[in-house]
């Protein structure tokens, strides 16, 4: 009468030590998250700090002089070819003319700085030939600051330099660290990787409806799939090589923007096939037959009612497989990327540069500033990849559906 009430037998019963065992390895488990999520934050931290820097910069022509913030860039060009010893007659010359304005704003950096000798945010105008006289960390120089401007000599300026900067994102690279911006790399990562993925997505897509829509059982089925696991697993230096054998030489493509995104292509469609695997196979089994039950054919079934639903899952897929490719620098660097373009790319035959290759050209620089504008680089580069998955982690969450 009573055995409802009575406490359950001992086989059912849990283990205390078991359940402490647990609990102390899950607990064990958060020390490794921990210390690398920390040297994570430390690394980031670390390359922000690099990213600015005090210097003192000697002008190659006129005074060195600052400029009040609210002018603009025709303006402050003006004054400064004017300090410099030009006519009015040629600067109007020069600044109408647009090839030759484009020439004199590669020539002379326009920057706002945080601080100068003459107060905070206000326009500097580095030229090619200016000289760096010294160069001091973020903290050195802010504790040194009134020291560094009270012995300024003649043509020379105290700044606070963020190297990351607006007209960083647009400048193309150059021999001084004073003028190198990362506008061409960016340029030259947006034409690989848009052929890339165009090349991609539709072999990789395709390729995962053929595996879960039409060959779910049968030997070619097992075979495909073995060997996109394997290629999955190949280093990407490997796809450099292939690419470097089968498009630069064979195909006679040489170092151009469209040898460089049919490797990328290449490395980007196992990631694709496996993402777009999983969404496919996501999708339940009661809406294939319920369609097939109202008499759609298999196709009506597959791209009518399968793809729409497992489409979020195929874009999210398609966006960390180019987050992937963003960060390649084997690839590319073995297919011909070229250390040095001064010249944004105009097509898919055209020379390039990619922000990967870019970032390890000014790292293995000799000169100490290139490490900061490297520092810079990276952190463009981060802000990019943070862009993409973040919008995969929206589309994901967007669009979720619960079976």
């Amino acid at each position: 009468m009573n055995r409802s009430l009575e406490s359950p037998p001992q086989a059912f019963s849990t283990d205390p030590w078991k359940t402490r065992i647990d609990r102390a390895f899950a607990r064990a488990l958060l020390i490794p998250l921990a210390v690398s999520i920390g040297l994570l934050a430390l690394l980031l931290g670390d390359t922000v700090y690099r990213s600015f820097s005090v210097q003192v910069v000697r002008a190659d022509e006129g005074p060195g002089k600052t400029y009040p913030f609210g002018l603009s860039a025709n303006e402050i060009l003006r004054q400064e070819l004017l300090a410099r010893g030009y006519t009015e007659e040629e600067i109007s010359s020069s600044l109408q003319d647009p090839t030759e304005r484009r020439v004199l704003l590669l020539q002379n950096r326009v920057e706002l700085m945080w601080n100068t000798q003459d107060g905070p945010f206000r326009y500097v105008v580095t030229g090619l030939r200016d000289e760096r006289v010294e160069d001091f960390s973020l903290a050195e120089g802010l504790r040194r600051w009134n020291e560094l401007k009270a012995n300024l000599g003649e043509g020379e300026r105290l700044v606070l330099n963020p190297w990351l900067d607006q007209s960083f994102l647009t400048r193309p690279p150059s021999r001084s660290p004073l003028t190198a911006g990362i506008g061409v790399a960016i340029w030259g990562t947006a034409w690989v990787l848009s052929l890339a993925l165009l090349i991609a997505i539709p072999v990789g897509v395709g390729t995962a409806i053929l595996l879960e829509e039409y060959l779910r059982e049968g030997t070619l089925n097992r075979i495909l799939e073995v060997n996109l696991r394997n290629l999955a697993g190949v280093p990407s230096i490997v796809y450099g090589l292939l690419g470097l054998a089968l498009f630069v030489r064979e195909f006679g493509l040489g170092p151009s923007i469209l040898a460089a995104a049919l490797t990328l292509g290449l490395l980007g469609i196992p990631v694709i096939v496996v993402t777009s695997r999983e969404a496919l196979r996501a999708v339940p089994e009661s809406l294939r037959q319920a369609a097939f039950a109202l008499g759609a054919t298999r196709r009506q079934v597959v791209f009518r009612v399968v793809v729409p639903a497992a489409l979020p899952g195929m874009v999210t897929g398609v966006i960390l497989s180019a987050a992937r490719l963003i960060g390649e620098a084997a690839p590319p660097l073995l297919v011909g990327a070229a250390a040095y373009v001064p010249f944004f790319p105009n097509g898919p035959m055209s020379e390039y540069t990619v922000v990967p290759v870019q970032i390890y050209l000014w790292v293995s620089m000799n000169i100490p500033e290139f490490s900061r504008v490297a520092a810079a680089g990276i952190l463009v580069m981060l802000a990019m990849l943070s862009g993409l998955y973040l919008m995969a982690l929206y589309l994901r969450n967007r669009f979720r559906r619960e079976w």
